[in-house]
């Protein structure tokens, strides 16, 4: 008997008549009564005594029903779980990724990923990436020079240029191209090294130089960069991408020639399989990447 059959006998022994057998199906009484037929004379004995409106389970097919009860009962939770799966299944993919990326790159990408007029709905935190995905508060990670971590599974989706950020009045705007000593002479506005990747890599652009890292004022993310400079002055590293949202803000920026990119990486818990949705989004990412 292979599983429709079993599906069928099953049915036929709870319900104890064709017609319900047959709605419950989703089949019609005939092709109920039919497949039937052909079960029993492929089986060579009777299942079913006809009584009426009834059948009536024949020695045979209690002792078939008996045997297959475990089967019937993992089918019956399988039937129970599936609302639960397709709940899961729709739910919005939760995204955690730094202010920078929100602003200026993950946009084009949702749009070729389906999200343009909210066809596709998306939970969107702007916090910090890799607390979030250990929290499970989030599916997918994004944020600028992850470095490699056993946690994670990581994608480079894109790559962005570091650059200075000054008020138009500093004298390092009037240079077109800035070397680390030139920002160094400075008061520096960066991050966290402890906390940040990107500060992480600034340092190591600066020690490569024989320079120190020592900020003047410590702020979370690149906007914030922004904000301080604008503020109170001395020199910001930011994105290219922040730099070009706050070129209206009083603010000019200016490229670090000794100064790398920084890899945009999209990541997720390792080892943990991806809802569909999650999935789909995340190879619209690497999709993005492969285009650059």
């Amino acid at each position: 008997m292979d599983l429709r059959e079993l599906e069928l006998f099953g049915t036929l022994m709870r319900v104890g008549t064709t017609t319900e057998t047959a709605r419950l199906l989703g089949i019609s009484q005939p092709s109920v009564s039919g497949q039937l037929k052909r079960l029993e004379s492929r089986l060579g004995f009777s299942l079913f005594h006809r009584t009426g409106n009834r059948l009536e389970p024949t020695h045979e097919a209690n002792e078939l029903f008996a045997l297959s009860i475990t089967i019937f009962n993992t089918h019956a939770l399988v039937r129970s779980k599936l609302a639960t799966l397709r709940n899961l299944a729709s739910r919005p993919v939760a995204v955690s990724a730094t202010p920078a990326l929100v602003e200026s790159f993950i946009g084009p990408i949702l749009i070729r990923a389906g999200y343009q007029n909210w066809k596709k709905r998306i939970v969107l935190r702007v916090h910090s990436p890799e607390d979030d995905l250990r929290r499970e508060e989030a599916d997918i990670g994004l944020q600028m020079a992850l470095p490699p971590k056993a946690e994670f599974q990581a994608y480079k989706v894109g790559q962005t240029p570091l650059v200075a950020v000054v008020g138009t009045d500093h004298p390092l705007a009037r240079l077109q191209t800035l070397t680390c000593l030139d920002v160094s002479m400075h008061p520096l506005v960066c991050y966290n090294t402890d906390w940040s990747p990107m500060g992480g890599t600034i340092r190591a652009a600066f020690a490569a130089q024989g320079l120190s890292y020592d900020p003047a004022c410590v702020v979370p993310f690149c906007a914030n960069v922004c904000s301080m400079v604008r503020a109170c002055g001395g020199v910001g590293i930011v994105d290219s991408m922040t730099a070009r949202d706050y070129a209206m803000h009083g603010l000019v920026s200016r490229p670090i020639a000794d100064m790398p990119d920084v890899s945009i990486i999209a990541f997720h818990r390792r080892n943990e399989p991806l809802r569909a949705p999650v999935q789909d989004l995340l190879t619209a990412f690497r999709k993005s990447a492969a285009q650059v």
